[in-house]
């Protein structure tokens, strides 16, 4: 809808409480997105020292459920969708929150599935760059504006919902304002305009581009931490009791027995090792989805750190790179530069007792 105030762009991420479906695993192998879907995205604007950037406004276009841009350059422009806002504005709060509510882009051949976006601050452009979706992966390492963009454009699933059973995805979007202050995080990738962007006045629309009403809804924080925790069901490979793994499907007592012989536990990978000497990596996968090894911050390898939600390799490469660390706690402040603040909150449930 077009903006009735300015205060309806600044906005904090998430979702209201009864809404939150915090999942165990948030890989993306079953989750398939298909063009106008709709879904909520949002993140973090953050320098590259990761001091989170209040009032940077990130701007956002994107084709429609088919294919079409509102530019008067496209030849489909007659085909628009009445119901449908092809661009948004959303202006980042205090602590560098974006969101908006958008629909799965319809294909623009020969692109994969893409969403534009704008970083400004105090009028300056500093990041133009696109959006691309993880179960279109194939199809965007094989497009050309894409190259060799790396993880850093890649929206990753939250494991959350809104109200309406709209997923959640998210993605930080990080520029260089601190000049010679040292560096903690890499700069999005940068990525053409493109022929499309919008010949309107941005800040004449807000970031909820499923609705041209004048009445949306805001989006409402989650603030019970408390929910998020007790959503909390894997085992610790290294305390669960026997009759605990019972619970864990296709796992009999002989595979109790294997999965306690090989205690302790310090890497996944060593439990992936040692039980793949008993059944397929698909069994392995599968028993995954209800243990974890305890992720030690200043010890634990990259694969372990990834067994927490959102975390990527790229991710967790940069926290090795940033140890020690004095606590958990500081391990989680540093994580906040790569998920979001539910997901912070959910990863503590990984770690293993103090640093």
């Amino acid at each position: 809808m077009k903006a009735v105030s300015r205060v309806l762009l600044i906005l904090l991420v998430a979702l209201p409480l009864a809404a939150v479906a915090f999942a165990q695993d948030t890989t993306t192998a079953d989750v398939t997105l298909v063009a106008g879907d709709a879904i909520v995205i949002q993140g973090q604007v953050l320098d590259t020292d990761g001091t989170p950037i209040a009032g940077a406004v990130v701007e956002i276009w994107q084709t429609d459920v088919n294919g079409n841009y509102n530019h008067p350059n496209d030849s489909a422009a007659s085909d628009l969708l009445a119901d449908f806002q092809y661009f948004g504005t959303a202006t980042t709060d205090a602590d560098g929150y974006y969101a908006f509510r958008i629909v799965k882009p319809g294909l623009y051949e020969p692109r994969a599935p893409h969403i534009h976006v704008k970083v400004k601050l105090d009028g300056e452009t500093l990041l133009t760059t696109q959006f691309y979706f993880p179960e279109d992966r194939a199809a965007v390492e094989a497009d050309g504006v894409f190259g060799n963009a790396g993880e850093s454009l890649f929206l990753q699933h939250t494991g959350l919902t809104d109200a309406d059973g709209a997923p959640v995805l998210t993605d930080n979007l990080v520029v260089d304002l601190n000049g010679s202050a040292a560096d903690t995080l890499t700069p999005t990738a940068a990525q053409t305009e493109g022929p499309y962007y919008p010949v309107v006045d941005f800040s004449g629309y807000d970031n909820n581009l499923t609705s041209t009403a004048a009445d949306d809804t805001i989006i409402t924080p989650v603030t019970d931490q408390a929910e998020t925790v007790a959503a909390f069901t894997l085992l610790d490979l290294n305390s669960a009791t026997g009759d605990d793994f019972l619970t864990v499907p296709d796992v009999g007592s002989r595979m109790v027995r294997e999965f306690m012989e090989y205690r302790p536990y310090i890497s996944i990978v060593q439990f992936r090792r040692e039980i793949g000497k008993y059944v397929d990596d698909a069994q392995v996968v599968a028993y995954e989805q209800y243990v974890y090894v305890p992720v030690d911050v200043n010890q634990s390898d990259a694969e372990t750190l990834m067994q927490i939600p959102g975390l990527d390799d790229t991710a967790a490469n940069a926290l090795i790179a940033a140890r020690p660390f004095d606590s958990n706690e500081a391990f989680l402040t540093a994580l906040g530069a790569y998920l979001t603040p539910a997901q912070v909150t959910y990863a503590q449930n990984y770690l293993a007792a103090g640093a």
